[in-house]
């Protein structure tokens, strides 16, 4: 089984850019974007920004 766990305040990447995580909801991940506005992903869209650079 391929889980995603998201931490609130966790840095990652998204299709819309890089922000932070508000909130994890089941597959669902809540994100504040660094441009300000916060969006919903599926957790199979966010990657953790660790292996960056």
């Amino acid at each position: 089984m391929d889980e995603h766990l998201f931490l609130k305040g966790q840095r990652v990447i998204t299709p819309e850019g890089e922000g932070e995580v508000a909130d994890a909801i089941g597959d669902k991940v809540v994100i504040k974007l660094d441009n300000g506005t916060t969006q919903t992903f599926s957790s199979n869209d966010v990657h953790d920004n660790n292996s960056a650079g």
